[in-house]
């Protein structure tokens, strides 16, 4: 858990953490990295991180919570500049965002803890739920399944872009992936059965 006051000595003081963190992961396993081991890196006391965080993983969790905050934002200001769009789906804000802050997602995938990053994506949507529920006419309860549905494939999607090195463009990988969603591969299809 981390719980990081809203001064700037406290946020100042998990920013040199993060930094001293990500260097240390490029350096070595995320398992062999110890509090000592940080500190040295982010050139802070051992009480500053403790009084931040209960344990390393935390400095990623409180990253990828703060990214997902901008994720947020990112799609706010998406909708409202491109309110003409009929449909806008989420997979192309979603690319944009993350051509720039895909960092997080490295990290987490060198530490082997992409549970931290479906925390963080099942957090960050928590408050579209209920409007969510509303506008589909859908039980809450199996709206949560269909949340679930769309941050696998999403998550999916994501880390195999990133792990093959972005090399498609946010917008032109999106729109390729909304014409296979718009025209789906059936269960026909991939059997082969013709009717």
């Amino acid at each position: 858990m981390y719980h990081i006051k809203n001064d700037q000595r406290s946020i100042r003081s998990s920013e040199m953490l993060y930094d001293g963190l990500t260097k240390l992961m490029r350096e070595m396993p995320f398992d062999s990295i110890r509090v000592k081991d940080l500190v040295a890196a982010a050139q802070v006391g051992r009480t500053t991180f403790y009084r931040n965080f209960d344990e390393i993983v935390d400095v990623l969790r409180l990253r990828c919570d703060r990214v997902f905050e901008g994720l947020l934002e990112y799609l706010i200001e998406y909708v409202a500049s491109y309110s003409g769009e009929s449909r806008a789906y989420l997979i192309k804000p979603l690319l944009r965002y993350f051509y720039l802050h895909s960092e997080i997602i490295e990290l987490l995938m060198l530490a082997k803890r992409l549970d931290i990053f479906q925390a963080s994506f099942h957090r960050a949507l928590e408050p579209l739920n209920i409007q969510s529920a509303a506008h589909l006419d859908v039980d809450p309860e199996f709206l949560s399944y269909g949340i679930s549905l769309r941050i696998g494939v999403a998550t999916n999607i994501l880390l195999h872009w990133i792990e093959t090195g972005k090399k498609h463009p946010p917008d032109e990988l999106a729109d390729k992936l909304v014409a296979m969603m718009e025209n789906p591969v059936t269960l026909k299809h991939l059997l082969g059965v013709s009717v």
